[in-house]
């Protein structure tokens, strides 16, 4: 069946969960160590923080090393079952359709490859161009991540690469003049905090990256920065407004500055409401900053306090060009907006263009592995095979992401809005926070559920294996038992992970002549058999944050 259509493919995978994995319990499944090794993709870089440090401060992340590894064994599959998901991916031509995603031809339909160059040969003494079609044009969106020298041609032959990198060095130099205090507010008073204000894919990535980096080592010297002699936290914070809630942004502003404060407004499309927050903002800023006495004027303050990025370009009008950043045409699209000024203008001034230029090249890495790696060790491939055997073979309902660090609890609602974005359908992941974080201990209302529900959701427990030492690591102990509360924390990750697969022993219950503890404990026993994908990052420093890029996966369409 190496050949086998699509249609083919799809029935031989309904008879092989029907027959062949139905009876199966994942307790007897992961008896077989060959399975359990063979379910188990690696994909190691070290090319992380090869520039070294931000503004070179010191670094005690170690090697660089970066590993990102994802584990199936606890998936209700076994390897045939991947041979038969690869057959499917085959028969709808998954290679072509990376190609196709990769190099912007997202329409399945209408995608043509575009010549790489046009080259002038000799026809019968007479001159003439021809296009050498040998070299498909690499697209547009991965241009943002692609680095400089590059070469990805538009259709007007244009190198999409070239504005990419020259607005990256716009970004680079407005940030490094705020830091350094090159640019200050109005009064002269250096920029220390940013208020971004936006809604959807972009301002979900942008916190979920800003809270994994706030965590981090070599960010936080980027985050302190200039920030010597500073009263209060003695950092730089980033603030996020995603409504046009009044309460919402009075808490926001509540505690800032209004002369050491940047307003960051990011309106994809110019009809978003936070417009109406924004416009909360600036009457707060001209209110404190004395517009209405006439003491500064306006455009003054707009020029001092606040830029607007968009891909519309009508909001570009009649507003100064140093306050305005336009997303480029071929990535305005929510789900490509993560890798434009969106993301990296706020992050590079917050953390330094340093410690933004290694989360692009963790992009770029990934990009790589995507478009270059075979679909059997393809690491977004394969999740995305395990969300289409899961919800139209085995009859799942949804995802639940479980985060085991507080650095990456807003990665799961991040998920969540990219999926849907790509995949048209709001309710395909299920969204929950670890069960470490959840009040009255592990074996709380969402473990219940999770372990104990007639309806089966797979999950996935996403976590990374060093812990970062820049969260107030001088008031918990030395750094050998730091890393011990991370092997514990490990160790619950894996514990949760088994009692999903192989569900727990109500035998081992201890006497209990009044009941109590007894039908306690069985309040929270579970069958097993539920499944569960294991995602750990060596550790989550800027350039593991491009971890978010692997979740382009599902949008592939089997």
């Amino acid at each position: 069946m190496a050949g086998a259509t699509p249609s083919q493919a799809w029935a031989i995978l309904k008879r092989h969960a029907r027959d062949e994995i139905g009876p199966l319990r994942l307790l007897e499944l992961c008896r077989d160590n060959d399975r359990v090794s063979s379910l188990v993709t690696v994909y190691n870089n070290n090319n992380s923080n090869q520039n070294g440090g931000p503004n070179d401060g010191d670094d005690d992340g170690g090697s660089g090393q970066n590993l990102f590894m994802v584990d199936l064994s606890r998936q209700r599959m076994t390897l045939e079952t991947l041979n038969h998901l690869m057959r499917l991916a085959r028969a709808r031509d998954i290679k072509a359709f990376i190609t196709r995603l990769a190099w912007g031809g997202n329409n399945h339909e209408s995608f043509s490859v575009l010549p790489s160059r046009s080259t002038e040969e000799a026809d019968e003494g007479a001159g003439r161009w021809f296009i050498d079609r040998t070299v498909p044009i690499p697209s547009y969106h991965l241009s943002l991540r692609a680095p400089k020298g590059s070469e990805m041609l538009l259709e007007n032959g244009e190198n999409a690469v070239v504005p990419v990198h020259r607005e990256w060095d716009r970004i680079e130099t407005l940030s490094d003049s705020i830091r350094r205090g090159q640019l200050p507010g109005i009064t002269g008073q250096m920029i220390h905090d940013v208020v971004v204000v936006g809604q959807g894919v972009s301002i979900l990535a942008l916190r979920f990256v800003y809270s994994a980096l706030c965590r981090d080592t070599q960010a936080t010297v980027g985050r302190n920065f200039g920030m010597t002699g500073r009263k209060g936290a003695g950092h730089r914070r980033m603030r996020f407004i995603t409504s046009v809630d009044p309460v919402r942004v009075a808490s926001v502003i509540s505690d800032l500055d209004p002369t050491t404060t940047l307003i960051i407004t990011i309106a994809m499309t110019g009809k978003e409401e936070i417009l109406t927050a924004t416009g909360l903002l600036q009457s707060w800023l001209f209110k404190s900053l004395g517009v209405l006495e006439g003491r500064r004027p306006v455009d003054q303050i707009l020029a001092k306090h606040m830029i607007f990025i968009s891909a519309n370009e009508r909001i570009a009008m009649g507003r100064k060009p140093e306050i305005i950043f336009v997303l480029p045409e071929h990535s305005r699209c929510e789900p490509f907006a993560n890798f434009t000024s969106a993301t990296i203008v706020p992050l590079s001034i917050v953390f330094g263009w340093s410690i933004v230029e290694q989360f692009i090249q963790g992009g770029h890495d990934m990009d790589t592995h995507f478009v270059e790696t075979n679909p059997r060790h393809n690491i977004p491939v394969l999740l995305a095979l395990t969300d289409v055997w899961n919800e139209s073979f085995l009859q799942s309902s949804g995802r639940v992401m479980t985060p085991f660090s507080e650095a990456m609890a807003a990665y799961p609602a991040f998920c969540a809005s990219l999926e849907s974005q790509t995949c048209g359908n709001a309710v395909g992941l299920m969204t929950q926070v670890g069960p470490q974080v959840i009040d009255g201990g592990m074996y709380g209302c969402y473990d219940r559920s999770l372990y104990q529900s007639n309806k089966v959701q797979p999950t996935e427990l996403v976590t990374m294996l060093d812990p970062q030492l820049a969260l107030n690591t001088t008031k918990l102990s030395d750094k050998e038992e730091i890393q011990s509360a991370q092997d514990a924390l490990l160790c619950s990750l894996f514990a949760h992970a088994d009692e999903l697969a192989f569900g727990s022993n109500t035998n081992v219950l201890p006497n209990d002549p009044n009941g109590s503890w007894s039908e306690n404990m069985r309040e929270r026993t579970s069958d097993g058999n539920r499944p569960s994908a294991l995602i750990l990052c060596g550790r989550l420093d800027a350039f593991a944050s491009r971890t978010s890029s692997c979740r382009q996966g599902p949008t592939m369409g089997f």
